[in-house]
């Protein structure tokens, strides 16, 4: 099949999987279970075949700006559909699938991505490969703490809509969880975050002179990335000896997942778009 076509077809089916979730969000009527895990599941394979085809081509490893972004939503879409499966939350899918879709447009639309020298190195693979987990999971939580701030506005708004608008309400919140389950969630999410992220450090840390073929240095991307582990590790620390939690926490977690974004992402955006170099 054309490349195009199937990018067409990924992305069609990701954005079909976002209407069904809305739909089970929305909707006065129920999307059958199998119907909407199907079209996931569909989605899923699709992209992931395209990702695995524009990161590993005849000459090695592509990586970049959009190919990242990739890797990042269409983990993060993954571990949101197995957690569907014990603590589903279609406000999550509703935005993840559609982000997805969006990203692999994106993809099709910027093209090129840089070759990676030292993509055959074991070492190199696994620390990309927790790293670009460590992104997906705290960006779910991210995502996660709007969709908790949205749910605990909606439990405190004011009952002062109409009947329909009250009914409108109770079946939004009916397909969520309660929210000490999706602070529990949410917190599950952080910590597996965290350690990965702690792992992608250290391993960083250990090997970059190995994989630059120069020794260390604290630039701008170190330095983001320590800000958010540390950022991290305030929350998580908070949560445990502060019992933080409600719309503290979920600032935090927002907060600290911005500058874990602009530690890879928005350094590579300035350098692949504004500043025309690719690293």
């Amino acid at each position: 099949m054309n490349e195009t076509l199937l990018y067409a077809f990924a992305v069609t089916v990701l954005l079909a999987s976002g209407g069904l979730a809305a739909l089970c969000v929305f909707g006065s009527a129920r999307v059958p279970f199998w119907l909407d895990r199907s079209v996931f599941a569909l989605g899923l394979v699709t992209a992931g075949v395209l990702l695995y085809s524009t990161l590993f081509q005849i000459d090695g490893m592509h990586f970049g700006f959009a190919v990242g972004l990739m890797c990042v939503v269409w983990v993060a879409a993954v571990v949101a559909f197995v957690e569907g499966f014990v603590d589903r939350v279609p406000f999550l899918e509703m935005f993840i699938f559609p982000l997805c879709a969006l990203v692999f447009l994106l993809e099709l639309l910027v093209g090129e991505e840089s070759h990676v020298p030292m993509a055959m190195d074991w070492l190199f693979q696994a620390h990309l490969l927790i790293a670009i987990s460590a992104y997906s999971l705290l960006g779910l939580a991210a995502v996660h703490s709007i969709v908790m701030a949205y749910q605990e506005k909606m439990l405190h708004q004011p009952l002062r809509m109409g009947r329909e608008g009250q009914a409108k309400r109770e079946r939004m919140l009916d397909h969520l969880p309660s929210l000490i389950s999706m602070e529990s969630i949410l917190f599950r999410q952080l910590w597996a975050g965290f350690v990965l992220l702690s792992l992608t450090l250290i391993s960083g840390f250990l090997f970059s002179e190995q994989w630059s073929g120069h020794a260390f240095r604290f630039d701008h991307k170190t330095l983001f990335s320590v800000i958010s582990w540390v950022s991290f590790a305030v929350l998580l620390g908070g949560r445990l000896l502060l019992g933080w939690r409600g719309k503290v926490a979920l600032r935090w977690c927002l907060g600290s997942y911005v500058m874990l974004f602009l530690a890879y992402f928005g350094t590579q955006f300035v350098l692949e778009f504004i500043l025309k170099r690719a690293v």
